[in-house]
């Protein structure tokens, strides 16, 4: 067990009450993570509380456990512990740790390579495909036996992470933590029919409209979609329509990054971005002050969409004229 865990495993058995945070605009690798926590610490006999900005998305709400998240732009009252889990930075978590008492015990579980470290305890391994990955492990630490619902939520959180097993981040060491919760109970089809087969007609038409707008730069190598308000209103859809549209453009054969361009009314626009190969996006992304992987990345940025679309076009055009140059130069 690396120091790290250890201090993580001790400070919360220490703590009778533990308050767990994930990141606004929940995904599966946030929550499962979160809600494996919650059942786990829940099941020691820790008084816990699960808070989230954002309202859980659709496709995850009959994640055992989900119904209990409690959505909140600020903590009801203090706890002993505060555990963020998939969070780069305290902004990620909207202002649930901006009233945390001065001194407050915060962990701080993440996966992702720009994490400011901003906890009293950090453990921190841009190595795991997913964060669930290292909650896996830290249950494993505090020795709990896994239960089928906690074994649900962390296989969630590994699958959605890794785009079902196919990113570049699935590891062997990924695979075996699946097939042991699998083997603890978790149900592969059943979490396949929860998180993909719950769309509703209205979404896959607004799916055929974007595929029909979407754009390749002249060298096929970049692809985006844009999905504006007036769009998404006039589609009677909710924003949890658009989750893993990106993974359209980045299916063409020829593209290296693909992104995916959201107005977000009066702040700016979203951008996801993935890619293939050597292409980090992720310092794309910290460009505009966001984050994420070398693959998987994401940021808002302020501005009028084509004003935006310009800048990240622009700065991508950069890195991918930069890895070229390497390549010619025999670096890469």
């Amino acid at each position: 067990m690396g120091r790290d865990l250890e201090q993580i495993v001790t400070a919360l058995k220490q703590s009778a009450s533990v308050a767990i945070l994930s990141h606004v605009r929940p995904e599966g690798d946030t929550l499962g993570s979160a809600l494996g926590c919650h059942l786990v610490l829940k099941s020691m006999g820790k008084e816990v509380a699960t808070f989230n900005p954002d309202p859980v998305p659709k496709n995850l709400r009959a994640l055992p456990g989900a119904a209990e998240v409690i959505r909140a732009d600020r903590l009801p009252r203090p706890f002993d512990c505060y555990l963020v889990v998939d969070a780069t930075d305290p902004k990620r978590v909207g202002g649930l740790l901006s009233g945390v008492p001065p001194g407050s015990l915060v962990i701080n579980i993440d996966h992702h390579i720009s994490n400011t470290q901003f906890g009293t305890h950090n453990w921190v391994d841009p190595e795991a495909a997913a964060t669930g990955e290292m909650i896996y492990h830290l249950i494993e630490a505090m020795g709990i036996p896994l239960s089928r619902e906690v074994a649900t939520n962390l296989y969630v959180a590994i699958l959605t992470d890794t785009g079902s097993f196919h990113y570049a981040n699935t590891t062997a060491r990924t695979v075996r933590i699946a097939a042991t919760l699998i083997e603890a109970g978790a149900v592969p089809h059943e979490v396949a029919e929860l998180l993909f087969d719950q769309r509703e007609v209205e979404e896959l038409r607004l799916l055929g409209t974007l595929l029909t707008r979407m754009q390749l730069s002249p060298d096929g190598a970049v692809a985006w979609i844009e999905v504006t308000r007036d769009l998404l209103e006039g589609a009677r859809v909710g924003r949890d329509a658009l989750e893993d549209l990106i993974s359209y453009p980045r299916s063409v054969k020829s593209v290296k990054v693909a992104l995916l361009f959201t107005e977000e009314g009066g702040q700016g626009v979203r951008i996801s971005l993935r890619s293939k190969g050597q292409v980090d996006v992720a310092a794309v992304a910290k460009v505009f002050q966001g984050g994420g992987h070398k693959n998987a990345a994401g940021c808002t940025v302020m501005g009028s969409l084509p004003e935006v679309r310009e800048r990240i076009l622009g700065e991508i055009r950069r890195v991918v004229t930069r890895i070229g140059d390497e390549r010619a130069d025999g670096k890469g």
